[in-house]
């Protein structure tokens, strides 16, 4: 479930250090950066919020993705 989501939490993030880079450099108003800044952080928020529900509801699909990551890491050493 939480995969739907990584491009989601990819995009958020990388505009995220932008917006950060660009306010250290000072070419941001402090309230242009807490105007995108605290949306952004929000966003943040819920997607954590619902991949750590989905994650504590199913503990077989934990099990299983699990094992499958074991069964991909044994086949990329061999």
């Amino acid at each position: 479930m939480s995969c739907k989501y990584n491009k989601y939490v990819s995009f958020i993030t990388a505009i995220t250090l932008l917006l950060l880079i660009l306010f250290f450099t000072n070419k941001v108003s402090k309230e242009v950066f807490l105007l995108l800044y605290v949306p952004l952080s929000i966003a943040m928020l819920i997607f954590g919020i619902l991949v750590l529900k989905n994650t504590l509801k199913d503990k077989e699909d934990i099990d299983l993705h699990t094992s499958e990551i074991k069964r991909r890491s044994f086949r990329k050493c061999r």
